[in-house]
């Protein structure tokens, strides 16, 4: 319960900061940018804004999809998709269009995971060692909310208006507890429009 509270102050924060940043008469450089891999996992499409003209400071808030599948010959197969909400303070550093991209944020997720199920029983046994038969019984799937932390170092060619581009790496890392997501580093690289 400490972890989801944590969370939760979290998303707190950052929405009102970002609520804080739009009460400045000033129009701030926004953009829209799809990111491939990164915090978004699979794609995402992402909003950006810096908190008030020229601050290095800024958020983002996204939508992304998530998909994995993994397959053992001792487990079956093991799926997990559903979509994904990334959230993150921004730092930009550099004078120019270039700039180094420097964040922290939280992603959450609404994932449905889908998994082999086996029958295990006993067949046999010899000196008093039991043998096991494990048997197919069919697809399970349940559905799930997640979490994980992640940062983010890369390169935003960030103008006053037009195209965006942006590509870095994106590490992460969680609290515990049943609703963490282990990911690890991630590279990323998107493409955007600032207005």
């Amino acid at each position: 319960m400490k972890h989801f509270r944590l969370v939760m102050i979290i998303i707190a924060a950052i929405l009102s900061l970002g609520a804080m940043a739009q009460q400045t008469n000033e129009t701030p450089n926004r953009s829209i940018y799809l990111e491939l891999l990164g915090a978004s996992n699979i794609a995402g499409v992402n909003y950006d804004a810096r908190f008030k003209t020229g601050s290095p400071w800024g958020y983002r808030v996204g939508l992304g999809y998530t998909y994995s599948e993994q397959y053992s010959m001792f487990s079956g197969s093991n799926s997990l998709h559903g979509p994904d909400i990334p959230l993150e303070i921004n730092y930009l550093l550099g004078k120019k269009r270039s700039k180094l991209d420097l964040g922290f944020g939280l992603n959450l997720g609404y994932y449905t995971e889908k998994y082999d199920t086996w029958n295990v029983k006993q067949t046999g046994e010899v000196y008093g060692i039991p043998y096991y038969e494990s048997e197919y019984a069919g697809e399970a799937k349940h559905s799930l909310w997640g979490y994980f932390f992640f940062g983010n170092i890369g390169y935003r060619y960030q103008p006053t208006h037009g195209f965006q581009f942006r590509a870095g790496i994106s590490p992460s890392f969680n609290l515990g507890g049943k609703h963490a997501v282990s990911k690890g580093l991630f590279p990323y690289v998107s493409f955007g429009y600032v207005f």
